[in-house]
Order: C-alpha cells, then structure tokens, then sequence
C-alpha cells in the first residue's frame, strides 16, 4: 500500500511509503466531485484517508493536487463515505498531493516529519495509482492557565503558540495556527498544533491606574512568555508530540508601567494627516502568512500631531493609511513602524506617509523570439521585500491579483512596495530568468528602491528555456534508492545565500528515489542529502553554513545536465 502516515515513535518520523501502479485501464466512478482542470490526460490517482488513532476511514477529508497543466489553485475531490478519492483525467508528470481534514493535521504525500516538504508523486501518462494513502494523526494542543500578578485567574487574555522561521532576513516568531482566548477560570485550549516546540506568548490590554507616593500611574500587563517573562530571550519551550496535550502550561502575566506615545503624521506633500487614525496593534509576517491585530486607536490632530495613553508593554506596529490629492488624483498614502513599549513613554515618532514605489517593464527572450503564450500566462513578477517594517498594517498591495501579472504584450507592472526589495520572477519549470536590466545595470540580485510615487521604468526581463538541470538518486546507509530524505544544492559563494535566492534550490526524491532541480545559474555549488529539512530551512545563511561541510561540489555552466548521486546524512 503507497501511504503517507505519521508515526507515533521515538524519531518523531513519518510513515514510510509503498506503491502500486497499473497501467491503463478505467476506473470505477466514486461519489466525490473534481474540479475542473485546463489540461487533462489518462492518468488517475486514487486512494483512500483513515485516522491514524483509530484507523477508521475518514469522510469529507479534502485532497489536493498540484502539478503540471492544472489550474493555479490546483484540482480538489474530498472522500466519500468510506474514505476513498479519486482524482482523474490527469496528464503524466510530478504532482505535489496534500490531504486536509477538521481535527487532524494537513499531510502531504511523503511527509515524514513535521514542517518537512511534501514529495512529489511521479505519474506517467496513461498510468493508474491506486492505495495511495493517507492515515491523518489527530492535531497536537497545549492547555493551561493563565494568572495575574496575585495568582489569580483572568479572563479575555490571548493566547499564541509562536515557533521561530527564518523571514525577511532575519528569525522571527509567528503563530502556528490560531490563539486561544482564556475564559473565566483563566483557562486556554490552543489547538490543531502540528508536533514540536513551540513559545507559548500571552497578552491582554487591560490598563489600570495605582496611585503611589500621591503620584498616579497607568499599568498594564506586558506580553508574557511561558513561564513567565517578558522576553523571549528566558522563555521556555512547550513541545507537543502526535496527537499529544502539553496539560498544565500555567504561567502568570507580568506588570509594567504603560506608556505614553505621541509623535506627528504627515503626507508626502508635507501636509498634515488631519482627521486620519492611527492604529497601534500587533503584526506578525512569515512566509505564505499575514496576521494584523488591531489594538487601539487614535485620531491625528488639525497640526499632525497625535497622542495615546495607556499602551501596555510588548512590541507593535503603528500604521495609518491616508489618500492624498496630488494634481487633482486621490493617491493612497500609508506608513508603519515597529516599536517597542518598555513602561517609558515614546515621544518624537515621526511618520511621513507614502503611496509606495513600483515597478514596470517587459519579458525578453534571450534568443529574441516572442515570448509564448503559456509563458506569459504563467509568469509573475514578485518583489521580495527585504523589510515589510515600513509597510502599514494589513495585506501587502503586491498580494492584489493582477500585481506583477504579464500582460499579452508581454509587459507587467508591479504598485505598492515600501522600502528596498529583489526582483523575483516565476517562470515555468523549463524557462529561467538569464539577467534582469534597469539603466544599463544587471539588477537581478540586486535590492532596487525608488521614492514614494516613483517607478523603476523599463525594466528589462531577460528569461531563457536552455537551462542546468541537477538530478539524480539519493541512497540510504544501505546503499538502497529512498525516497527519504531532502536535497539541497546551492551556491559554494556563501554572498549568494539570500532568501529566495536563485542559487539556492530544494527538492525531495520522488518514489524511486530520484530527483530533479531546474534552472540554477551557471556556477559552483554543493550538493547534500538530509534526512530531515525544515521547510524553507535553507533562506537562512546559518543553516547553509552548518551544511556545507556534507556537500558534494557540482560544477554548471551555462546549460546542460549532471547527474549525481547522494547518500543521505544527517548533521550532527
């Protein structure tokens, strides 16, 4: 039976995988619907999803498939009353298979670990999988209490379970899944939690007022970490196995002073943001996640000025969002700032609001043909800020539909981005970007900015289809193919270690144990096979560097093919 299972054990792993494949042949119609695809072939995928603490096969469980030809948002079916899916009519090639349910936790095929990438599913044309399985571990939680400087319970305190990643060049905590508010017995359930270590981080926005001395202060209570402080730094992690409960995580809020925080807001013009509100709340971005929360407000006077009392401990971010007349066109303007409330008021912020940069240009072949229509369909171009600090809270504009879309003309244009950002661009998989050019310069891993209401004009896109191409086959211990494991390969030059980098690429082994990665420039690199790899693990130039040593050294020139083969180590 082909099956992606999570294991309870001592390694924490993932289940391992089998396969059957048939070819041709049809198969038997099932109760669960598909959505419609843009290509289709005769190849199908079918299985079933149980619950791994009972075995039971589990209804409603949402599949998803993603691959070649197929929508963007990929084809879904969800299983029937007996578990089974099928998934039909699909053209051969690498399909990435993941598998959702309330309760339990996402699995993708492959997935050993938690936080580990999904492996790709190799189909061929005409080919019939069956028993490809899931069997879905119930959702991690952790429980507790939340208490007061007196050892009292407190209700209506929010709850977060935090784990470090690695995002816009730096580590930083972001939520896993959603927080959990204290009732009032103080008590917080946080749950559908993935298996590991997390921070669990308490906050609350309640102020008072205590007189001392004939001198009256505003207290609030500051953010608090499990057990019991205000930074990160002396917190203790909670680790939750499969389907665990981390019980009796009870931790009690530390007071402080609140502050004061006053400054000015003015528009690109220099005129005062009159009548608008600034907003001070809380913020937290990671790859592929955006959470803003709103905690206070205030409006900014006739002069600019603005003022807020009462702003307990912890760190924010304050935003405001304008529109601005300029030669009779209504601009949006915004700006943001991080700051850190530690019981002393903040004086003297000073925001000057901005309707952002953008960018535009075309897409060039390098051989100077028209770039083809399914290119031009599929391409994006997506700015990758190096600091969303700057940005006002909420959805980034480049997250709009059309942003960075290319046009039939072969033009796009990219509005909204705050501060220095690198020009990325996604391209199919047999097409690279070779160089991309602003003024007479190479820009493509350079960071680009331009003042507020400018555009980067005439950017030009140079994209090929004669590209490297790095695969192989990844052995275990035994010498045996496996379909474990990760492959990293990328730049010896540690100056290429940027996040998103295109000298930097990762790929699991498919179920014969082979692998293939696409379109790395011209250059030295090192290669190494993992036995586990935190997704998105490899943006950081630390992790990179503690691997380098296991590499294996792969020459690219400017196009062609290497073929090597790996053995999977894992770092001590």
């Amino acid at each position: 039976m082909l099956a992606a299972v999570l294991v309870i054990a001592a390694s924490a792993a993932y289940g391992g995988n089998q396969q059957q494949i048939i070819q041709g042949g049809a198969l038997p119609p099932r109760d669960a619907g598909q959505a419609p695809r843009t290509a289709t072939g005769t190849a199908a995928i079918r299985g079933r999803v149980f619950a791994a603490d009972s075995g039971r096969p589990l209804r409603r469980a949402r599949i998803q498939i993603n691959g070649p030809g197929l929508p963007g948002n990929g084809v879904t079916t969800s299983t029937d009353a007996d578990g089974r899916y099928e998934i039909k009519d699909l053209p051969g090639g690498r399909y990435t298979i993941s598998v959702t349910r309330s309760g339990y936790l996402r699995l993708s095929y492959g997935q050993r670990r938690p936080f580990e990438q999904g492996r790709p599913f190799d189909l061929g044309n005409g080919q019939r999988a069956d028993n490809v399985d899931f069997t879905l571990p119930r959702m991690s939680l952790i429980t507790g209490r939340v208490l007061d400087e007196a050892n009292e319970a407190i209700s209506g305190v929010r709850v977060w379970a935090m784990r470090p990643v690695y995002f816009e060049g730096r580590r930083r905590l972001i939520p896993e899944g959603q927080p959990a508010t204290t009732d009032d017995a103080g008590q917080y359930r946080l749950l559908g939690l993935t298996p590991g270590a997390y921070f669990v981080m308490a906050d609350i926005r309640e102020t008072w007022t205590v007189v001392e001395n004939g001198v009256e202060r505003v207290m609030g209570y500051a953010q608090t970490y499990y057990p019991g402080t205000p930074g990160v730094t002396d917190a203790r992690r909670v680790t939750v196995g499969v389907g665990q409960e981390a019980s009796n995580t009870d931790f009690a809020l530390i007071p402080g002073r609140a502050a004061t925080v006053s400054g000015t807001v003015f528009d690109s013009q220099g005129r005062p943001a009159a009548g608008r509100q600034v907003s001070v709340g809380q913020e937290f971005r990671g790859p592929n996640q955006m959470i803003a929360l709103s905690t206070m407000g205030t409006t900014v006077a006739g002069d600019g000025t603005f003022r807020m009392t009462g702003l307990a401990p912890g760190d924010y971010k304050l935003s405001v969002r304008t529109t601005v007349d300029i030669g009779g066109t209504a601009v949006p303007e915004g700006a943001g700032i991080q700051i850190t409330v530690a019981g002393v008021d903040i004086d003297n912020i000073a925001l000057i609001t901005s309707s952002g940069w953008s960018v535009s240009g075309a897409l060039y072949t390098a051989s100077g043909a028209p770039v083809p229509a399914a290119v031009r369909a599929a391409a994006r171009v997506a700015p990758r800020p190096l600091s969303s600090d700057g940005m006002p809270m909420g959805p980034s504009p480049t997250a709009t539909p059309d942003n960075g879309r290319v046009t039939d003309g072969s033009t796009f244009s990219v509005t909204g981005l705050y501060g220095p950002a690198r020009l990325r661009v996604n391209l199919p998989d047999d097409w690279v970007v070779q160089s991309i050019q602003f003024d007479g310069r190479d820009i493509t891993d350079e960071a680009i900015e331009a003042r507020s209401g400018e555009t980067l004009g005439n950017v030009q896109v140079v994209i090929a289809n004669t590209i490297n191409v790095v695969a192989g086959t990844v052995t275990d211990t035994k010498g045996a193919a496996t379909g474990d494991g990760a492959v990293i390969v990328f730049a010896e030059d540690a100056g290429r270690w940027l996040e998103d980098s295109r000298y930097v690429r990762s790929a699991r082994p498919d179920q014969q144990g082979t692998f293939q990665i696409k379109g790395l420039p011209p250059g030295e690199y090192l290669a190494v096979a993992l036995e586990y790899v935190e997704d998105g693990a490899w943006n950081d130039p630390e992790y990179l560097d503690s691997i380098r040593r296991y590499g294996q050294r792969v020459k690219l020139l400017d196009s062609g093919s290497q073929t090597i083969a790996l053995k999977l180590t894992s770092p001590q």
